[in-house]
């Protein structure tokens, strides 16, 4: 009787805390994908653009807040109702490289386990966290930007 009873708490806790996906998040990603840029002057910085596209508006209950990608976990800004956009300022062009990974600028060991174009899209439903998975996002043709002219006196 008493093994019963634990059984059954522990079913609760774990089913209220559990972080399923539910189906119309699943059905609603229409793309998904990422570009990398880069500034045309040293010191203007890069990044990652990463983009969710949606069928249809998210419920009133539900949010789309972060993605955690390669090594960086960003909020989503929603561009529209179906679009939302991620900006990840990767500082690759302000870096400088040194032979000792110690000395390097902004070198951090990822907590992330993810693949190669692996992402976790995170969803606020409900107060709940959900967490979605995407395997296999598509890179887009990396943006160069070009270098400014510099002002004649």
């Amino acid at each position: 009787m008493k093994i019963s009873v634990v059984f059954i708490l522990f079913s609760i806790v774990s089913c209220s805390s559990s972080k399923e996906v539910s189906p119309n998040l699943s059905d609603n990603i229409e793309s998904v994908y990422y570009q990398k840029w880069m500034a045309g002057v040293q010191g203007g910085g890069s990044g990652i653009n990463f983009h969710v596209n949606l069928n249809l508006p998210l419920e009133e209950n539900s949010k789309l807040e972060k993605v955690q990608f390669d090594v960086y976990e960003v909020a989503f800004e929603k561009i529209s109702e179906t679009e939302y956009i991620a900006k990840i300022n990767t500082h690759q062009n302000d870096l400088i490289l040194d032979e000792n990974p110690e000395k390097e600028y902004g070198n951090e060991a990822s907590k992330l386990n993810l693949k190669p174009n692996e992402a976790n899209l995170i969803f606020r439903v409900n107060k709940k966290v959900v967490i979605k998975n995407i395997q296999n996002v598509k890179e887009k043709s990396m943006i160069a930007y070009p270098s400014m002219e510099r002002q004649k006196n």
